[in-house]
């Protein structure tokens, strides 16, 4: 596949993403039967590589910039990619020229020293806390459109490793405790298909979130990949005729 290509929908489809079954690639159209992609995070390096393994028709959920422009990824190109008669030509000019003399190169390598952060034992033992050094964050996550509740959200506290997700019926419960975040926090809210959001949280306030997610803008359809050879690309597809 070329390094540079085009994706373009030539008829979008008019299914709804978020009615759609969930799959391992992204969701099934029960209408058309079909599998639909989810490229709308992929980077235009992920999208090179998934279309040069996957070459056969499919159908695609796409973000409206990712289509009908020239995506661009750099070329590696194999020496494998030459016939075998241009690769002797260029090892014999290589062979013709005089050879380094007494060229003494030397290495030199940065040492490290590694120290030891390791916590004292004191410093490992866990000191009991009290109930009021915690509070709950309780909430619910609902889509904006059709009101449903949104299985599976993710909510992570921003900047750290604490998080979890919506249960059957959208709702959440994180436990923090005080002394790390003090008096507020800001979630992390994703879910795929839907537009992330970032929400502050009082922690000294014990009201239940109501968060209300809204649909991506996404374009789905069968679509075509147009491949637009760079100049290297071509020079190469002359030389191997």
């Amino acid at each position: 596949m070329s390094s540079n290509f085009k994706i373009q929908i030539s008829n979008p489809c008019h299914e709804k993403w978020g009615e759609m079954i969930d799959n391992n690639t992204g969701k099934f159209c029960c209408s058309c039967q079909k599998s639909v992609v989810d490229f709308a995070n992929f980077s235009d390096h992920e999208l090179h590589i998934w279309f040069t393994e996957n070459q056969g028709k499919s159908c695609g959920r796409f973000k409206p910039e990712q289509l009908d422009r020239l995506i661009r990824v750099k070329s590696n190109f194999a020496i494998s990619q030459f016939k075998p008669s241009l690769i002797a030509a260029s090892l014999l000019a290589f062979l013709s020229f005089p050879k380094l003399v007494n060229a003494n190169i030397s290495l030199s390598y940065p040492t490290t020293f590694q120290t030891d952060n390791k916590k004292s034992l004191k410093d490992d033992v866990l000191k009991e806390n009290t109930e009021d050094d915690f509070v709950t964050v309780r909430g619910k996550v609902i889509d904006k459109g059709d009101k449903l509740p949104l299985i599976a959200v993710s909510i992570r506290v921003k900047n750290s490793k604490i998080g979890t997700t919506t249960d059957r019926n959208g709702e959440f419960e994180l436990r923090l405790d005080r002394k790390q975040f003090k008096d507020k926090v800001i979630l992390d809210i994703r879910y795929i298909g839907f537009e992330s959001k970032e929400l502050k949280v009082n922690l000294n306030k014990n009201d239940v979130i109501f968060v209300k997610m809204k649909m991506d803008q996404s374009i789905l359809g069968g679509f075509a990949i147009i491949n637009q050879p760079t100049f290297l690309e071509r020079i190469t597809q002359l030389l191997n005729g």
